[in-house]
């Protein structure tokens, strides 16, 4: 009975005893395959590792060359602004130049009377003066037919006039005008004799700007071949 039951146990141990063995036997075989495997995904992982740092580096260099070359470039865009600059103040100097060539010089001067003894007055408004006796008119900018004179060109110009005043119970007044606003007056109060008056301005006229002198309202002024009341103006620069 015992001889019975000791036959399959030993059946077993030995089956047991043979699956283990050849178990360790197949590790055994594989071992130096794995091993290799690791071998080569660790050199592999090394060799990425090597050229991860390289690229790293690479594009550190090419960063510090970038923005070197970006300075580079702002430098050249500000010195291209400057020169921009510089030439748009040339082209203006030269449009006035041109204009300076085109417009020539400008300046006149004109007397109320030709030749004759004559007393103006009074009026009971302003009223425009006809300098009629043109002694000087460089660039056609005085009408001697209206009084006015016309600004040819953008610039700052000069004008004085003088006003004779004979002795009366009326004063002597003439007003400068720049397109109907007034500017300066001239004015004297002779009850006897002889006397004169005079003022002066200097304007900043855009071109078709027009300049002209009125007579004050009840005043008189007096003109002869002397030529006391006067009228004259001038171009000082092209603005």
């Amino acid at each position: 009975m015992k001889m019975t039951l000791f036959l399959p146990l030993l059946l077993v141990v030995l089956s047991v005893s043979t699956d283990q063995t050849e178990a360790l036997a197949l590790q055994q075989s594989f071992s130096p395959d794995v091993h290799a495997a690791l071998r080569e995904m660790i050199a592999s992982l090394t060799e990425q590792r090597l050229e991860l740092r390289s690229l790293k580096k690479e594009s550190a260099g090419n960063a510090a060359k970038f923005e070197s070359q970006g300075a580079e470039i702002e430098k050249l865009k500000k010195q291209l602004e400057d020169y921009d600059t510089k030439l748009k103040g040339q082209e203006t100097e030269t449009n006035k130049l041109k204009q300076q060539l085109e417009v020539g010089q400008v300046a006149f001067s004109a007397s109320l009377s030709v030749d004759d003894r004559r007393t103006y007055g009074p009026f009971k408004s302003l009223s425009t003066l006809v300098f009629r006796h043109v002694e000087t008119n460089i660039g056609n900018a005085y009408n001697q037919k209206t009084g006015i004179f016309t600004a040819p060109v953008k610039g700052a110009y000069h004008f004085e006039w003088y006003i004779g005043a004979h002795g009366s119970r009326y004063g002597a007044g003439a007003m400068l005008m720049k397109n109907g606003e007034r500017i300066f007056l001239a004015y004297e109060k002779k009850s006897s004799h002889f006397g004169k008056s005079s003022n002066a301005v200097t304007l900043l006229l855009e071109n078709g700007d027009e300049v002209f002198v009125q007579q004050w309202p009840h005043s008189t002024l007096f003109d002869d071949h002397n030529h006391h009341t006067t009228f004259s103006g001038h171009l000082l620069f092209i603005m």
